[in-house]
């Protein structure tokens, strides 16, 4: 499964989107238009890279943007030719992206609509449908935050790996049954 994401600069494309359908309507009308080369749009590129960069401490192995983002957003925002830019993100446990794509994108002034769901994120921070906000400012908070250790928890590394290998042994036995 993936998430679609559709970005767009309102500053080039139609006035900010003033509720979750005024978006999707801005998004249907814009999918389909023409555009030439974006600046904001290639800042916005560039800062997922530097996310990439701070997420794995500046050490880049070759390929790994590409892991990360599934492309390497220079190029594929360089090279965007629409209106939306049209950015897949799988949603195997790498949900940290859309976080981060949303932050770059608020960062230069672009709007983010994601497909399935129907929620549009504005630069100034706005989310649309409003009853949405609350659970993605929660959302964002966890991704950002990564794992965090359980509280209280003061057993040996060797203790922990005994648990879960206790665990998945158990696990394994009522699959048996």
């Amino acid at each position: 499964m993936s998430y679609e994401l559709r970005i767009w600069d309102p500053t080039r494309h139609s006035a900010l989107p003033t509720d979750a359908n005024d978006a999707a309507d801005i998004v249907e009308r814009l999918l389909p238009l023409a555009d030439t080369g974006n600046t904001q749009l290639a800042a916005f590129g560039l800062a997922l890279i530097e996310h990439h960069r701070a997420e794995t401490s500046g050490r880049e192995a070759p390929g790994t943007v590409e892991n990360f983002w599934g492309c390497d957003p220079r190029w594929s925002t360089a090279a965007c030719a629409t209106a939306i830019y049209r950015m897949s993100l799988s949603s195997d446990g790498k949900a940290k992206q859309i976080a981060f794509a949303l932050e770059a994108a608020a960062r230069h002034g672009l709007v983010v609509f994601e497909d399935e769901t129907g929620v549009c994120f504005l630069p100034d921070g706005t989310v649309f449908p409003e009853d949405v906000r609350e659970m993605w400012d929660a959302t964002r908070a966890e991704l950002l935050a990564g794992p965090q250790p359980p509280v209280g928890d003061s057993r040996t590394v060797l203790q922990k790996i005994a648990g879960e290998l206790v665990d998945v042994i158990g696990r394994d036995n009522k699959h048996r049954h």
